[in-house]
């Protein structure tokens, strides 16, 4: 599940980055039919890039709070919890063997 949602993450933004270049090589046939100066040009570059990096934040901030409602309605341990039961069981582990050790051997 976490892969998939990975991998449309990428997928969108290896769009975004498509999407980015096709832009660039607008820009730059606009500056070669002298309808774009190369300064308009270069700030309009940089809106394409800044706008690019806001909607790649913004979709990575959706997709990991869709993981996370996922893992919850899944009702998934957390990591936090997964150490917590880990050092519990180990506790329990040396009681255990604690108990077994002053325990005597029954008489056959």
């Amino acid at each position: 599940m976490l892969e998939t949602m990975k991998n449309l993450m990428l997928a969108g933004l290896g769009a975004a980055v498509l999407t980015k270049e096709k832009a660039m090589r607008l820009m730059q046939q606009a500056v070669e039919k002298g309808e774009l100066s190369a300064a308009e040009a270069e700030k309009m570059a940089e809106e394409v890039v800044a706008e690019s990096r806001r909607q790649a934040q913004a979709m990575g901030d959706k997709l990991t709070e869709a993981a996370r409602e996922t893992a919850l309605n899944l009702n998934l341990a957390s990591k936090e919890e997964m150490e917590e039961l880990r050092g519990r069981v180990a506790e329990l582990e040396k009681e255990l063997a604690a108990l077994k050790a002053a325990t005597p051997p029954p008489e056959s």
